[in-house]
C-alpha cells in the first residue's frame, strides 16, 4: 500500500484562543490552498482540558507527503506552529520511501509499515 498517514501528537503551549485562531485562520486555509493534489486530508483534533492536539494528515503516497513537508517548511505556518506546539510524537503510517525518510530524519518519527486490513472509503 502506497498511502501514507502522519499522526502528530502535540502539546500546545499557547492559549486555546491562540491555538484555535492559528488553526482556523492560518493553518487550515493556507494548507488547503497549497498545490498538493496528493494530500487527501488535513485534520486537527483538540483536547482543551489537557492542552493536547493531534494533526492527522493523509497522502496518496510518500512523494505527496514529501511535498507537504516541503511546503510546510517554506510557509508562514511553520514559525507560528513551532511557537505554539511541542511535538510529542510523529507517527508515520505506511511504507515510506527513502525521500520521505530523509526529509523527516530530524523529527525522529516512529514508522509503522502497513500490514493488513481494508478501508471501505478508498
Amino acid at each position: 500500500m502506497k498511502r501514507i498517514t502522519f499522526i502528530l501528537n502535540l502539546k500546545y503551549t499557547g492559549s486555546i484562543n491562540e491555538v484555535e485562531t492559528f488553526i482556523k485562520d492560518l493553518s487550515v486555509p493556507y494548507t488547503s490552498e497549497c498545490d498538493e493534489p496528493g494530500t487527501n486530508s488535513f485534520e486537527w483534533y483538540l483536547n482543551k482540558t489537557v492542552n493536547r492536539a493531534v494533526l492527522l494528515e493523509n497522502f496518496i503516497d510518500s512523494d505527496a507527503a514529501v511535498l507537504r513537508v516541503k511546503n510546510l517548511m517554506e510557509s508562514p505556518v511553520n514559525e507560528s506552529f513551532q511557537n505554539l506546539f511541542e511535538v510529542i510524537e510523529l507517527c508515520v503510517l505506511g511504507d515510506a520511501n527513502p525521500s520521505l525518510l530523509q526529509i523527516l530524519e530530524g523529527w525522529g518519527p516512529v514508522y509503522l509499515n502497513y500490514s493488513e486490513g481494508f478501508n471501505k472509503s478508498l
